[in-house]
């Protein structure tokens, strides 16, 4: 079970403690979005022969939010528009229906859209089922999700997608690899920054 989160500040100990007393399940959240617009990295090409790649530039994109447990689970849900509130809640049910016998403490970032009217009533309707942690201000680092899109979109470099539809696709085919391999969930726990210990 877990015992210190990120850099061993006493607040996260007691946190994680009170959690592990109470029998919660620990999930990280976060959000973000693949774009049609290509990842361009370094790569190896001819000489005098410059790669060229064609895109379809614009802001189309994937909005994407994942949760992760220690356990090396991961739950991952997308749409082809911007997140509202009523998504956040919606995605929060979807983990309170896959966890309906547990309660949860949920760390994620201080986001308005974390804190709107909407995920508060949420929340009121369900009285100690979901305990909320922020992450401090600027520090994206001490979030393990993070690690799950720097993979994600690392597998998609180099690569032109011309439909949402084809970027659906290789989308669900990273996350479909992270569903089968747990280990490599819980290795984004063993960041230097998460410090995230379990025993």
């Amino acid at each position: 079970m877990p015992r210190q989160l990120f850099n061993g500040e006493p607040n996260a100990y007691l946190t994680l403690k009170k959690a592990k007393n109470e029998g919660r399940v620990i999930l990280y959240v976060d959000e973000s979005a693949c774009y049609l617009l290509p990842l361009v990295a370094h790569t190896w090409a001819p000489c005098g022969q410059t790669p060229l790649l064609v895109d379809q530039a614009g802001r189309t994109h994937l909005s994407l939010i994942a949760a992760i447990a220690p356990n090396g689970r991961i739950y991952v849900a997308g749409q082809d528009q911007a997140f509202t509130s009523e998504d956040i809640v919606w995605f929060l049910s979807q983990l309170c229906r896959r966890y309906r016998k547990r309660n949860l403490l949920l760390i994620w970032d201080g986001a308005a859209i974390h804190r709107s009217e909407a995920v508060k009533q949420f929340l009121g309707e369900r009285p100690g089922g979901i305990h909320l942690e922020r992450l401090p201000a600027y520090s994206p680092e001490l979030n393990p999700v993070e690690l799950v899109w720097s993979q994600l979109k690392g597998n998609l470099k180099n690569r032109v997608f011309t439909s949402l539809d084809e970027l659906t696709v290789a989308v669900l085919e990273q996350t479909k690899r992270l569903e089968n391999d747990p280990k490599a969930v819980k290795a984004f726990f063993n960041k230097k920054e998460v410090a995230f210990i379990t025993h």
